[in-house]
């Protein structure tokens, strides 16, 4: 069965959604029905209709509470609501990043140590949320990215069932998209151009690649700051570009490779004309809009020849978001509120049901009874079992990373700059921002 998307729109760690809503604050707490008024800021526009759903199910569940969106009218969160707070108008409820993203709000937002609900959140996640000792961002689920497939196009070019741990190597993936691009009417991959997808979650391989040793990707990225490290002299960035190399060859946009969008990725996956995706789960949703029957499954990236190379069988697995609440401009009723909804999102039987089967998201605490059904976020739970989890080394990166990584990967995809222009690029980037 296939069907048009209506109204897809692109994803990011800070993308903008405009939904219906309007905000409030300590001075209009109260909406026409009495109930108190808690306004949501979010940035997740792929799960827009999804979340209109659960806010429906929830507002109409109890007669308290009155959950509303803020549109955020073409801003990114972080812009949005640094406006909010200037304005004295800033939200109740806010979906904003993790890490150094979030600690920036870390003397407006609400210490949230004391819910039941971080109680039953593994310590390895509320990391992403805790700044200075305080969980002041609940983890939103967990995401992962890598090539999303079309099973039934991948099992026609290996022409028997497709089995994702078959590709070891980079050369095990060539291989494959020859064998894709040889079917009628198949292109092997697309090549989305958004910089949220190429600076924040390609270069995530670049920087997480670099060693299974934590401490040591830490130290790589510290150095390219100081700039003492030489990535033309780097054997993982080397690699890293071999394989977008590779996916520039194989890329169904390569005539216009700028102008491929998110919406004719999710069509072209999701109805078969084209086999891989460098993309998350987050995407499925859509994908399953598009068409119910698809199954869609995840690989890894190997950025190396070699088959035992760490990160060639593993998937970048992390928290991209957290839940805060206003401590600076709300009221203590409207932060109950907040608290309700997120404790029923979480852990009542309705709300479950929405936030994993309707809205697509992994969940991270142990007494979440609902599990997921499809089976892309079966997957990532089993690489997740595995211990085959990449870090999200860009949970680490400068809030100004992502744009200028991307941009000079849009620049590279567009055949603009070479190799080591992009190498020269990055290195630049990177000096400034430790200045």
């Amino acid at each position: 069965m296939k069907k048009k998307v209506l109204g897809l729109g692109v994803m990011a760690i800070l993308s903008g959604i405009f939904m219906a809503g309007c905000s409030g604050n300590k001075n209009q707490s109260k909406t026409n029905s009495d109930k108190v008024e808690i306004s949501m800021l979010i940035g997740k526009e792929e799960i827009a209709n999804e979340l209109d759903a659960a806010l429906e199910e929830y507002n109409n569940s109890q007669d308290k509470y009155e959950v509303k969106i803020i549109p955020l009218a073409g801003q990114n969160a972080t812009e949005k609501l640094t406006s909010l707070y200037a304005s004295k108008n800033a939200p109740i409820l806010i979906n904003t990043g993790v890490y150094t993203e979030l600690a920036q709000w870390e003397d407006k937002f609400l210490d949230l140590s004391d819910m039941d609900l971080v109680e039953h959140i593994d310590q390895k996640y509320l990391e992403a949320g805790t700044v200075n000792g305080k969980v002041i961002g609940i983890p939103t689920t967990i995401e992962a990215f890598g090539y999303l497939y079309n099973q039934e196009v991948l099992d026609d070019a290996v022409g028997g069932t497709f089995d994702p741990d078959s590709i070891q190597s980079r050369d095990d993936l060539k291989v494959l998209m020859e064998k894709i691009a040889a079917l009628d009417g198949k292109k092997a991959i697309e090549v989305s151009p958004m910089d949220w997808s190429l600076g924040a979650h390609y270069t995530n391989l670049l920087f997480t690649n670099q060693s299974a040793d934590a401490a040591e990707r830490k130290n790589f990225m510290t150095d390219i700051q100081a700039g003492t490290t030489k990535l033309t002299d780097n054997e993982v960035f080397q690699g890293w570009v071999d394989t977008f190399d590779l996916m520039k060859e194989y890329n169904s946009a390569e005539k216009s490779p700028l102008s491929a969008d998110y919406d004719s990725a999710t069509l072209g996956l999701a109805n078969g004309d084209i086999g891989l995706w460098f993309m998350g789960n987050w995407a499925y949703p859509q994908l399953r809009e598009a068409n119910p029957d698809a199954k869609i499954g995840i690989l890894p990236v190997p950025i190396s020849d070699e088959k035992d190379a760490y990160g060639n069988t593993q998937i970048s697995i992390g928290v991209p978001q957290t839940w805060g609440i206003d401590a600076a401009q709300s009221t203590k009723e409207q932060q109950e509120g907040a608290k309700d909804f997120l404790t029923w999102l979480y852990e009542d039987e309705v709300g479950q049901d929405h936030y994993v089967n309707k809205m697509g998201f992994i969940p991270i605490n142990d007494n979440a009874k609902a599990e997921p059904k499809d089976e892309l976020s079966k997957q990532v739970l089993a690489y997740l079992q595995e211990d085959r989890g990449l870090e999200w080394m860009n949970a680490h990166y400068p809030p100004t990373a992502f744009p200028a990584m991307g941009a000079s990967l849009q620049k590279y995809l567009g055949n603009q700059i070479d190799r080591d222009e992009l190498a020269t690029e990055f290195e630049t980037y990177w000096e400034k921002s430790g200045e």
